[in-house]
């Protein structure tokens, strides 16, 4: 009887074992999965700064032609002034999440010219 119940709880044991296996494998996966989803979205600010070169006189020009003046402000003040989202969005009145998603598309709008550019 006493050898009964220890193969029971062995395999009750393994089968838990297995669950746990997949389960730490589905995690693995969707945090990969999210990390890819948000590394295509999201560039670094040091990958940033040396893009668009926002602290250089002769880019400004350029920057001026592809992002509004909002665009370009708000990424001077998040990128080259390490001001968080809640700063900007008390300077301009608007909701943090409303000061990264203008970060976002400013970036998008940079990243979309240099590949046109460097067709050219």
């Amino acid at each position: 009887m006493n050898r009964k119940n220890e193969i029971e709880n062995d395999i009750v044991f393994a089968k838990f074992i297995n669950y746990m296996q997949k389960a730490l494998l589905h995690k693995k996966m969707n945090y990969i999965r999210d990390k890819n989803r948000i590394s295509q979205r999201e560039c670094s600010i040091d990958k940033l700064e040396n893009c668009i070169h926002l602290d250089k006189e002769d880019n400004s020009d350029i920057f001026k032609k592809i992002l509004s003046e909002r665009e370009l402000k708000i990424l001077k003040l998040h990128i080259l002034e390490k001001q968080t989202y809640e700063e900007i969005s008390r300077k301009y009145k608007l909701k943090p999440e409303s000061i990264r998603m203008i970060k976002y598309r400013a970036i998008k709008k940079v990243k979309e010219w240099r590949k046109r550019n460097a067709k050219n």
